[in-house]
C-alpha cells in the first residue's frame, strides 16, 4: 500500500513540476560549431525553404534559394531537415559539411485505411471511405464521439439538438434512403455493435474512426449497410517501452442560446390586447350582440397592475439556472515488446447540468494483450467495460426524450408576474404545475444506468508453407444490462394573498392562503433489461504480390445470435420521497404493483467473400459479396445476397499523364456499383401474433388470445443498389489535395403500410410490406492544403456534401389528386397553408369580404389582426372555391432536413504553440416555427418577437393579433430559413520544452485550452438554436475547458 502511495504522489509531483518548470530553466555552455551544407531532391534539384531544426532547441535555419543553408550547433546534436510532400530526414552532426537528399513522401498513398474485415492502404481504395484520427477530437470535450465528429466528415450528417448532459447527436451518411430506420452500422474492433456502445467510447480509447459511404466499401456487410457503416478501431500496444499518457480537463458551460421572453409588464400588455382584439372582432362578426368591455372583466390587468410590473419582474429559469459544469481524466498505459503488447487505459467523465437533478457520469476501461505464440501464431485479447448513469427529473410530459422540451419550457414560459418560491415555499398563483418543484428531487426521478461488458478474443495463423495465407477466428461476447427507475412524488404549493384591482400580483405581506397539491402520481417503477450476445468470425486472407500483381483474397464465416429479456414492475402509494423503493410504498399487490415483460431472440448467419487485385498499382479492382440469413424473416425470405464491384485507376502513374501534368503529383479514378440491404425492422412480423384479451363467461372474467395484426409471410429486406464515381488527386509536391465523387441510389422494397388502398370495409389494418421506392443522389468534395513558412506549419482543410432523396414508388389511392401524390416529393416535406397577407385596418377587412363574400378559415370568420391564406382549391376541384379548409394546404418546405452539410478548418504550430479553429456549417433547409401564439396565457408567457404585434395602434406590425384566430396554423408566415455557420471548436495548445520537463521523469507535456459552439457565423433563423428541434429544446451549450496532457 505504501509502495501505491508512493507512485501516486511521485505522479503528482511530476504533474506539479511541469507546471512549475514553465517559468525556470537552466543555460547549457558547449562548443558550437557551424554547419553548412545543401538539401535536394532525388533528381538533384535544389529544395528552397526546407526547415532544418536542431532536435530538443529552438535553434533552426532555412534553405535558401540555391538549397543552401548554415546553421551554428553543438557537434553531436542532431539536425532534423523537414519540407512540404517529402520525408523527414534526421542527421547526427559529426561533419561541418552535409549533403542531405529528401524523398517524396508518399505516406498519403500508403497510410492504411481501415476498411470492412481488415485494412488497404489509402491509394488502393476504390470505394468512398472518409475518415478521422482520434488526435483530432483526442481535446474535444464531449460526452460522446457522435458529437465530436460533427463537421469533420463529408457526407456525413450530424447535429446536436439539445446541450443536455450525455446526450448524443444524430448521425446519417448522405442522404436518407428510407422512412425507416437509417441509422448507419457501427463496427467495433471487427464486431457489430449499436450507437449506444459507439457513444460511450472514450476518445483516448480510440485510434481511427472511418465511415464506408458507398455500397462497395460497405458491401461486405450486407444486409445491415444500406445506410452506411462506422468502423472504429481501438487502441492496441506496441513494441517499445511502456508509456503512461494522462489527460486531465475541466470546463463549464454556457447556453449557446436562450430565446427572450416577455417581461412581466409585455405579457400583462399582450393579454390585454389579446381581450381587445376579440372584443372588436367579435362586435364586426356579431353587431346585434352587446360585447362586453374587456376594461370590465376581472382577466383586465389595469392601470395600478400595470404600473406594478414595470418594476417587478420574476424568472423561474433564472431561479432554477446554475452554472453547467464538466471534467474528463482519461489516463492509459502502452507498450510491450517484440512478442508481448499490451494496452490498458481508463476514463472518467462527469457533466453537471444547468439545474438541480441533472447529471450524466461515464466510467471506461479497456484491456487488451496481443501475444506471438510463435512464429506464425499469435493470439489477443480486449476486455472493455463501461458503466453510465443518467438522471434528470421525472416529467411525465417529456417521458423519456431527452430534449426534456416540455420541463424547460416551463422554465423558460413560465409567467415573470410572480415569483417561484417565497420563504422557501413554492408559489401556486395562478399556475398548474410548479417547474421547480419538478427540478427538486422531493417531486421525483427519471434514472438509467447501463452497465456493458465485452470480451474480444482473436487467434491469428500465418500458415508456413503457403506463403501470404493467413487464418483467424475472432469470438466476441457483449453483456448489456440497462435499468430505469422513474419516481413520482406529489408535491404542495401555496396560494398566497393577491393585491392589485383583479388581483393578478402577490401582496408584499407574503400571506399563505391556501395550499394545493398537484398530484401527477405516487409511484415508483423500475425497468430492468438484460442482453446477451455473441458473434464468431473465421477468417481466411491471402495476400501476395507476384511481380507486378498484387493479389489479396477474403473470405469469412460470421455467425451471431442474441437474447434480451425485460421486465417492469410500479408500486404506488410511496409513504415518502426520502425512501423511493418498492418496499417503501404501501399500496398492496392487488391495487399497486403492475408487472409486464417480453423476451425477444435473434440470429443471424453469414458469409463474406472479397477479392481484391492490382497490376503495376496503376489498375485496381475489387469484387465482393455478402450472403446474410437472418431470423426476423420466414424461412423461405431469410437469406439475402449483396454482390458488390468497384475499379480504380491510378491515371497519374502513366507515362502520358506523368511526363506532361508535373504540377499533379497523384490522381486516381474509381467508381463502383453494389446492393445492399436494411433489416433494422421490428422482428417476427411475418408470424401471427396475439395479445392477452379478456372477456366475460358466466358472469365472470376468462383471459384469452385475440390476434394483434396480419402476419405476412413474404417480408424481406429493404434493398439498395447504389452507383459511385470519384478521383482523388494530389497537387503542388504533395502540399494540395482534393477529391471529388458523385453517388446515386436506389432503395427499393421499402416495407410500408399499403392501407391507403384498403377500402374501409375491409376492417383490419394490412401487414407492412416491401413494396415502396425513394431514389438518392448527392457529390462530396474534401479538399486540403499545408505548407511552411519558416518555422510556421500551417494547413486548411474542408469539406462540402450535398444529398437529397425522393419517393419514386409508393402506395397511393388511385383516384389520388394530383396535389396530394408523393411521388416524385423530398421525404421530409412540410405542409401548410400558403400566406398572402394579414388584416390590418377595418377598411382592408371590408374589402376582403367584399371579394370573398363566404369566406372561412377552417371555420373561422376573417377579422383585424388575422392572417390570411391563399385560396387554392376545393375538396374535389382544383379551382378555389371560396374558403380555406385543409385542401389548401401546399407544401411550404422543401426540405426540413439540411441537403447541404460543409466543415473547414484552418490551424498552425509554431515553436510548440498550436491552433486548430473548426467551422461546422449546413444549408439548403428550413424550420417551421413550432410556437405561433398558441398556449399564451395567464400562467404561460411567450417570446420577445410577439412584441411586434398587431393592434389597432401599431396595424404595421410583424407579429399577427394576440388573439389566435387560426393565426398559429403551420403557413408559410412561421417558415425560416435554417441554414447556419458555427464555429464548433477552437483549441490553442502549447508544448512544454522537452529540456524543461525530461529533468522531471515527463518525456511530453501539453497545455490545452478548448472552446466549443462558441458563435454563429451565420444565423438565419435568429429566434432559436438552428441546430435545435425546437425553440423550448433545453439549449446547446458553449463550453470552455482547460486541460493538461502528459506522457511519462
Amino acid at each position: 500500500m505504501k509502495r501505491k502511495e508512493h507512485k501516486s504522489k511521485s505522479l503528482l509531483w511530476r504533474i506539479l513540476l511541469v507546471l512549475l518548470s514553465f517559468s525556470f530553466g537552466t543555460i547549457v555552455h558547449a562548443q558550437n560549431i557551424t554547419v553548412t551544407g545543401s538539401v535536394e531532391d532525388q533528381n538533384g534539384e535544389p529544395l528552397i525553404g526546407v526547415t532544418v531544426a536542431e532536435l530538443n532547441t529552438t535553434n533552426g535555419a532555412i534553405t535558401d534559394i540555391d538549397g543552401n543553408f548554415s546553421i551554428k550547433c553543438v557537434k553531436g546534436a542532431t539536425l532534423k531537415f523537414s519540407y512540404i510532400g517529402y520525408k523527414d530526414v534526421t542527421k547526427v552532426v559529426t561533419e561541418s559539411n552535409l549533403k542531405i537528399v529528401l524523398v517524396e513522401d508518399s505516406q498519403a498513398l500508403d497510410e492504411v485505411v481501415v476498411v470492412g474485415y481488415g485494412t488497404q492502404k489509402k491509394g488502393s481504395v476504390t470505394g468512398s471511405v472518409t475518415s478521422v484520427d482520434a488526435k483530432a477530437i483526442e481535446d474535444f470535450p464531449s460526452a460522446n464521439l457522435s458529437s465530436a465528429l460533427a463537421g469533420r466528415l463529408s457526407g456525413v450528417y450530424i447535429t446536436q439538438g439539445t446541450g443536455k448532459p450525455g446526450t448524443s447527436a444524430s448521425f446519417s451518411v448522405r442522404a436518407k434512403g428510407t422512412p425507416n430506420n437509417s441509422d448507419p452500422l457501427y463496427v467495433i474492433d471487427g464486431v457489430v455493435r449499436d450507437k449506444m456502445a459507439f457513444d460511450a467510447l472514450d476518445a483516448s480509447e480510440v485510434a481511427n474512426i472511418s465511415v464506408l459511404k458507398d455500397g462497395a466499401s460497405a458491401a461486405v456487410y450486407g444486409a445491415r449497410a444500406a445506410n452506411g457503416v462506422v468502423l472504429i478501431t481501438t487502441k492496441k500496444g506496441g513494441n517499445a517501452k511502456p508509456t503512461i499518457n494522462y489527460t486531465g480537463t475541466v470546463g463549464i458551460d454556457v447556453a449557446a442560446m436562450i430565446p427572450e421572453t416577455l417581461s412581466a409588464y409585455e405579457h400583462a400588455v399582450y393579454l390585454n390586447d389579446r381581450a381587445i382584439q376579440g372584443y372588436l372582432n367579435n362586435a364586426i362578426w356579431n353587431p346585434n350582440v352587446e360585447q362586453q368591455d374587456p376594461t370590465t372583466k376581472s382577466s383586465w390587468y389595469t392601470d395600478d397592475e400595470l404600473a406594478h410590473f414595470k418594476t417587478t419582474d420574476y424568472s423561474f429559469l433564472d431561479d432554477a439556472w446554475k452554472t453547467p459544469w464538466s471534467t474528463r481524466h482519461a489516463i492509459n498505459i502502452i507498450g510491450g515488446t517484440e512478442k508481448v503488447r499490451y494496452f490498458i487505459g481508463g476514463s472518467y467523465f462527469y457533466n453537471v447540468g444547468s439545474f438541480d437533478n441533472l447529471k450524466y457520469s461515464k466510467y471506461n476501461f479497456r484491456a487488451s494483450i496481443d501475444a506471438d505464440i510463435s512464429k506464425n501464431f499469435t493470439v489477443g485479447l480486449n476486455i472493455s467495460t463501461d458503466n453510465r448513469k443518467d438522471t434528470k427529473p421525472n416529467w411525465k410530459s417529456d417521458g423519456d426524450r431527452d430534449r426534456m422540451n416540455d420541463l424547460y419550457k416551463g422554465l423558460l414560459l413560465r409567467t415573470k408576474m410572480i415569483p417561484s418560491m417565497i420563504d422557501g415555499m413554492p408559489v401556486g398563483n395562478f399556475i398548474e404545475w410548479h417547474p421547480l418543484m419538478l427540478i427538486s428531487e422531493e417531486s421525483g426521478l427519471h434514472t438509467k444506468k447501463w452497465q456493458n461488458v465485452n470480451v474480444n478474443a482473436t487467434a491469428e495463423y500465418r500458415v508456413p508453407f503457403v506463403k501470404g495465407l493467413k487464418l483467424k477466428v475472432q469470438y466476441n461476447r457483449t453483456l448489456d444490462n440497462r435499468l430505469i427507475k422513474k419516481v413520482n412524488f406529489p408535491y404542495e404549493m401555496y396560494n398566497f394573498q393577491t393585491a392589485g384591482t383583479n388581483n393578478h400580483y402577490i401582496d408584499p405581506s407574503n400571506v399563505v392562503v391556501s395550499t394545493k397539491t398537484r398530484d401527477d402520481g405516487n409511484y415508483v417503477f423500475k425497468e430492468n433489461q438484460l442482453a446477451e450476445e455473441y458473434q464468431l468470425n473465421l477468417f481466411v486472407t491471402y495476400d501476395r504480390k507476384f511481380g507486378n500483381h498484387d493479389l489479396s483474397a477474403l473470405f469469412v464465416y460470421e455467425q451471431s445470435e442474441g437474447d434480451s429479456e425485460k421486465f417492469d414492475a410500479q408500486r404506488n402509494k410511496l409513504i415518502t420521497w426520502e425512501m423511493p423503493e418498492f418496499f417503501g410504498a404501501s399500496g398492496d399487490a392487488s391495487e399497486s404493483i403492475v408487472g409486464a415483460g417480453s423476451v425477444s431472440e435473434s440470429g443471424r448467419l453469414s458469409y463474406v467473400g472479397r477479392l481484391n487485385y492490382a497490376y503495376a498499382d496503376k489498375y485496381l479492382l475489387e469484387a465482393a459479396f455478402r450472403v446474410d440469413g437472418s431470423t426476423k424473416f420466414a424461412p423461405d425470405q431469410r437469406w439475402g445476397f449483396f454482390p458488390s464491384v468497384s475499379a480504380g485507376w491510378r491515371i497519374s502513374s502513366e507515362p502520358f499523364f506523368s511526363e506532361n501534368i508535373k504540377f499533379i503529383d497523384y490522381m486516381k479514378l474509381r467508381g463502383s456499383i453494389a446492393t445492399l440491404g436494411n433489416d433494422a425492422i421490428g422482428g417476427w412480423q411475418w408470424m401471427a401474433r396475439y395479445g392477452i384479451t379478456t372477456g366475460a363467461v358466466f358472469n365472470g372474467l376468462s383471459y384469452g388470445l385475440e390476434p394483434k395484426e396480419v402476419p405476412n409471410p413474404k417480408l424481406t429486406w429493404e434493398k439498395s443498389t447504389s452507383y459511385n464515381i470519384g478521383f482523388d488527386s494530389r497537387w503542388f509536391r504533395n502540399k494540395f489535395d482534393f477529391s471529388f465523387e458523385y453517388f446515386y441510389r436506389r432503395t427499393y422494397d421499402i416495407l410500408d403500410n399499403l392501407n391507403v388502398s384498403v377500402p374501409t370495409t375491409f376492417g383490419a389494418s394490412l401487414p407492412k410490406e416491401n413494396y415502396s421506392e425513394v431514389k438518392s443522389r448527392g457529390f462530396e468534395v474534401e479538399l486540403g492544403y499545408n505548407d511552411r513558412i519558416g518555422k510556421l506549419d500551417y494547413y486548411l482543410r474542408g469539406n462540402f456534401s450535398f444529398a437529397n432523396s425522393w419517393w419514386s414508388k409508393k402506395d397511393e389511392a388511385e383516384n389520388i389528386r394530383a396535389y396530394k401524390s408523393e411521388i416524385g416529393q423530398s421525404l421530409s416535406r412540410e405542409w401548410g397553408f400558403e400566406c398572402i397577407g394579414m388584416i390590418r385596418t377595418e377598411e382592408q377587412l371590408q374589402q376582403y369580404m367584399e371579394e370573398n363574400p363566404n369566406m372561412t378559415i377552417k371555420g373561422q370568420k376573417p377579422g383585424l389582426g388575422m392572417l390570411i391564406y391563399k385560396d387554392v382549391r376545393g375538396p374535389e376541384s382544383d379551382e378555389p372555391d371560396g374558403i380555406i379548409t385543409d385542401d389548401d394546404k401546399v407544401v411550404i418546405i422543401e426540405n426540413k432536413v439540411a441537403p447541404i452539410t460543409y466543415g473547414f478548418t484552418i490551424g498552425g504550430k509554431w515553436k510548440g504553440f498550436m491552433l486548430d479553429i473548426f467551422f461546422q456549417g449546413m444549408a439548403g433547409h428550413k424550420k417551421l416555427m413550432d410556437f405561433r401564439g398558441n398556449g399564451i396565457n395567464a400562467h404561460t408567457s411567450t417570446f420577445k418577437y410577439y412584441n411586434d404585434h398587431w393592434t389597432p395602434e401599431n396595424t404595421n406590425a410583424s407579429m399577427p393579433g394576440a388573439t389566435q384566430y387560426k393565426n398559429n396554423e403551420a403557413s408559410s408566415f412561421w417558415v425560416r430559413n435554417a441554414s447556419f455557420l458555427r464555429c464548433k471548436n477552437i483549441s490553442i495548445s502549447y508544448d512544454l520544452p522537452k529540456t524543461f520537463v525530461q529533468r522531471i521523469g515527463i518525456d511530453k507535456a501539453r497545455l490545452f485550452l478548448n472552446g466549443t459552439n462558441l458563435f454563429l457565423l451565420q444565423d438565419k433563423v435568429k429566434w432559436m438554436d438552428p441546430e435545435a428541434t425546437s425553440i423550448s429544446d433545453y439549449p446547446v451549450m458553449r463550453n470552455f475547458s482547460f486541460g493538461l496532457n502528459i506522457t511519462i
